[in-house]
């Protein structure tokens, strides 16, 4: 999978986006603001989600690599959500 250098803050999703293509596929990645900050166990703002995720960026790539190959996703669903759950489920 190749992903996108660039990644945005969306405040409607409370969360951070990022984008990955494999086989011609494009996915939209969203972690939410919760996920970053409570499974690295840090302070709840914006900010601090958004270096917990470029500090852990190869982790969360190698992660949803793998749950979109274990899952099958669609590619043009929306985005795929990656919740505090799936960190665990997924041994981030």
């Amino acid at each position: 999978m190749e992903f996108e250098e660039n990644y945005w803050w969306d405040s409607k999703f409370s969360g951070l986006k990022f984008v990955g293509s494999t086989n011609g596929k494009r996915y939209i990645f969203a972690v939410s603001r919760t996920a970053l900050v409570d499974f690295f166990q840090t302070v709840d703002t914006p900010e601090q989600a958004i270096l917990n995720f470029e500090e852990n960026r190869p982790r969360f790539e190698s992660m949803v690599q793998r749950f979109v190959t274990a899952e099958r996703f669609p590619h043009d669903d929306g985005p795929i959500v990656v919740t505090f759950l799936r960190c665990i489920e997924y041994q981030l």
